[in-house]
């Protein structure tokens, strides 16, 4: 197996941690990039996030990832959206 098929196989295993594991996140993207990972997307709270990035970190040891994982804002709208 190459590095780049051991690579690969990594982030198939990750992609389906992420969706299984107490996280259930499917809406994240990971992209290779050379040999660089990125995880980027929304999640609910920074608990999520968290569980998001220690999950990432156990995946991916030994690999450079790079992380952009926002929280949600989920809070109500403060007015009425105006409409053109």
């Amino acid at each position: 197996m190459t590095d780049a098929d051991d690579t690969e196989y990594r982030l198939a295993h990750l992609r389906d941690r992420l969706a299984d594991d107490e996280v259930g996140e499917l809406g994240l993207r990971i992209e290779l990039h050379g040999t660089h990972v990125t995880v980027r997307g929304t999640v609910p709270n920074e608990q999520r996030r968290a569980a998001v990035e220690r999950i990432v970190a156990e995946v991916l040891d030994g690999l450079t990832v790079h992380t952009d994982i926002a929280l949600a804002d989920g809070r109500p709208p403060s007015g009425a959206e105006d409409l053109p």
